[in-house]
């Protein structure tokens, strides 16, 4: 579900770095407070997005992943 607080970026299929560039062009336009939740196949994508959320200051509220797909849930700060 997609709505003014949340967002839904499905980038299974994409390999590094184009699941972080999809991201954070997500969350330039976007008010702090919305999250992001992002389906991704690249096995790399674990360190990439917590890295990359420690570095910026943004949430990672989820991490799980299931049959070869992760999903991450991130709040903008």
């Amino acid at each position: 579900m997609t709505d003014k607080n949340s967002q839904h970026i499905d980038a299974k299929g994409l390999n590094c770095p184009m699941p972080l560039m999809l991201l954070k062009k997500t969350l330039q336009d976007l008010p702090a407070g919305v999250v992001v939740t992002i389906d991704v196949t690249d096995e790399h994508a674990e360190l990439d997005f917590e890295t990359w959320c420690e570095r910026f200051g943004h949430e990672l509220q989820c991490l799980n992943q299931e049959q070869g797909v992760w999903r991450f849930q991130i709040t903008k700060v």
